[in-house]
């Protein structure tokens, strides 16, 4: 395992991968539900090769607090229309940020607890716009998955794999509204992820 991690930390190969076992497609299903003039933050954006296929114009946001990974997206996509942090993604950043249109939790949910999905969601909601809305994407339990589908969500690094159900309660708790989906037919190797776009914030924010 460390030496996949090491192997991960050098960027191409790590594009690489993702492009190999369809993740990227993943991704690119995500980043559909952005229009052109929207403002993005990217919870978790690693070296956001994906930038390239965000409809412009965007004003994007990314957190990662692997460096390489942060250096690497800055070098090639920083800019007046681009920043990107290394860090943690927590109050004091979030109060730095302009209101945002879309905040992307790509693959990060089912790494966290609920008490820490419960923080991470509560403070997407904070920052978002009027009519924002917050796209995740987790691999996942569900019941039309078939053996190497399943094997691939017991097998996943993340500790916290749920079914639909239990990801739709958790976002239920800082949403009124919260639309999700089975996505099985993007990557090469079978395997069950669970989409939420989620709206309407329902904490003291909101009021």
């Amino acid at each position: 395992m460390e030496g996949l991690k090491s192997v991960l930390r050098h960027v191409p190969a790590y594009v690489l991968l993702q492009r190999i076992v369809g993740a990227d497609r993943l991704r690119y299903r995500c980043i559909e539900e952005i229009r052109p003039g929207e403002t993005v933050l990217d919870v978790g954006c690693g070296p956001a090769y994906y930038f390239p296929r965000l409809p412009q114009p965007v004003k994007y946001h990314g957190f990662d607090t692997d460096a390489p990974y942060i250096d690497w997206a800055e070098q090639r996509f920083g800019g007046e229309n681009a920043s990107f942090h290394c860090g943690i993604f927590d109050e004091a950043a979030a109060r730095a940020l302009p209101q945002i249109d879309v905040v992307l939790l790509l693959g990060l949910l089912h790494h966290m607890s609920d008490e820490q999905c419960t923080e991470l969601l509560n403070l997407s909601a904070s920052v978002l716009s009027p009519g924002g809305r917050v796209i995740s994407l987790d691999t996942c339990f569900e019941p039309t998955q078939g053996r190497i589908s399943r094997w691939m969500s017991e097998n996943d690094r993340g500790e916290y794999v749920r079914e639909p159900a239990a990801f739709e309660k958790l976002a239920l708790q800082s949403f009124g509204q919260v639309e999700g989906k089975v996505v099985n037919d993007a990557t090469h190797i079978p395997a069950s992820y669970w989409m939420m776009t989620m709206t309407a914030p329902t904490g003291s924010w909101a009021e």
